[in-house]
């Protein structure tokens, strides 16, 4: 492309152009001849420059991008961050302005002093970092913005949870809140998107964020899923009545969601950089340093989650732990006492869980257990701990008994009479 073409294109003249090359802003190449030679790259490039310059971007800044030192994007930012410090000095001095004035208007003269102390307080860097700050800290947090996220999921994950288990113990509240947390997720994703609408950067950012948290509770699913089919296999025999992921093992899932959620959350800071996220990237760092520890402790709470589990069968109760893996067998006989019923109201006025019920089994060590809400292969719900209760009515355990807060259990009428059968067989 000859010179006269790509003055026509760019809009410039030969001598800003021989200007450029000149600064080494950009490199023209050149036939045998000497002639110069325009390719589409450098004709873009030319361009570019001429909006940099007209956006006020300072030549030394320009011959960084132009060797590659910073990208534009970075050089946008910078130059963005000096007009608003620009404005805020400009905003300023418009008040000093109107209270220089406002003085003159009502007694006819003004305190120099004080209206300089206060312009040059305006005008220090200290100021206008700190205006900086406070205008960061205002801004939509991305990091409150997934707390919420991660609050508003529970339902969601207890529900899927809930009916993977087939456990319907009030589904129709879980249901409904879980509706009303979805609604409410839309909400607060909407709004903080239209509030960062101008920031394309901050955007890409938001959806990547967005999908690793979603990443990060199905992996938190499937971690509870592969944990509990560990659990199946290893120790719940083929004949089972019922056994359950007891707690607090079955808490210790949410320490690897946690850890997925920083391990995420510092790929995300890899693609998207954001300040936001230096707390969980210093955590992985701190993860990379204690490689070995951090390895050898994830091991433990996997070992800690597969054996914590109580197993029920017909002619024994047996329950693993992480410090007994073989297992505690209590046959039927080693039952001393059983606790049945309904949960009262909270204090006797808030009904939390008034209503649930409960069957607690226990040993002659001490030791107890809660079987209510079990995982059984039997068909009809809760029809193994009607079963159960046969077994350990034809010992010498002592049963305590009462129907009392039935009114409350909020479960089909037929779960309410099997459970009143429970109560009430001695």
């Amino acid at each position: 492309m000859k010179s006269g073409e790509v003055q026509i294109l760019t809009g410039l003249d030969a001598e800003t152009i021989k200007f450029y090359e000149s600064e080494k802003l950009i490199c023209i190449k050149r036939d045998n001849d000497s002639n110069e030679i325009y390719d589409d790259e450098t004709i873009n490039q030319i361009k570019s420059i001429k909006l940099l310059f007209k956006l006020q971007i300072p030549i030394s800044k320009i011959k960084d991008w132009s060797q590659g030192i910073i990208n534009l994007e970075s050089l946008l930012k910078e130059k963005l961050k000096e007009i608003d410090k620009h404005e805020v000095v400009i905003s300023n001095k418009k008040e000093a302005y109107k209270g220089i004035i406002k003085e003159l208007k009502k007694n006819g003269k003004t305190d120099v002093d004080v209206f300089l102390e206060i312009v040059e307080i305006f005008q220090s860097e200290e100021y206008l970092d700190f205006n900086n700050e406070l205008k960061d800290i205002l801004q939509p947090s991305l990091t409150i913005q997934i707390l919420n996220t991660l609050i508003l999921s529970g339902p969601l994950f207890w529900l899927w949870i809930n009916l993977s288990g087939h456990k319907y113990e009030f589904i129709v509240e879980n249901i409904i809140i879980s509706l009303i947390c979805t609604v409410l997720l839309t909400l607060c994703w909407k709004s903080y998107f239209q509030k960062k609408k101008n920031n394309k950067n901050e955007n890409i950012g938001c959806l990547l964020s967005f999908l690793g948290l979603i990443g990060a509770l199905f992996l938190t699913i499937w971690s509870f899923i592969f944990i509990s089919q560990l659990q199946e296999k290893i120790f719940v025999p083929d004949e089972y009545l019922l056994y359950m992921f007891k707690p607090p093992y079955s808490y210790m899932i949410f320490f690897f969601e946690i850890e997925l959620i920083i391990f995420i959350i510092y790929i995300i800071n890899k693609i998207n950089k954001s300040s936001e996220w230096k707390w969980a990237v210093s955590i992985f760092n701190i993860f990379k340093k204690k490689v070995l520890i951090i390895v050898v402790a994830n091991i433990f709470l996997i070992y800690a989650c597969v054996t914590g589990i109580t197993v029920v069968t017909k002619n024994r109760i047996v329950d693993y732990s992480f410090y007994k893996p073989s297992g505690v067998i209590y046959s039927y006989n080693d039952i001393v006492k059983v606790e049945t019923g309904f949960k009262g109201k909270f204090l006797g006025r808030f009904r939390k869980n008034a209503g649930e019920f409960y069957y607690i089994v226990n040993f002659t060590n001490g030791s107890k257990v809660n079987l209510y809400q079990g995982n059984s292969s039997l068909e009809d719900t809760y029809l193994e701990l009607e079963i159960i209760d046969d077994l350990i009515m034809k010992t010498s355990a002592e049963k305590i008994a009462s129907p009392e807060n039935s009114e409350y259990c909020d479960l089909d009428q037929r779960y309410i009479d099997r459970f009143l059968r429970i109560v009430s067989n001695r």
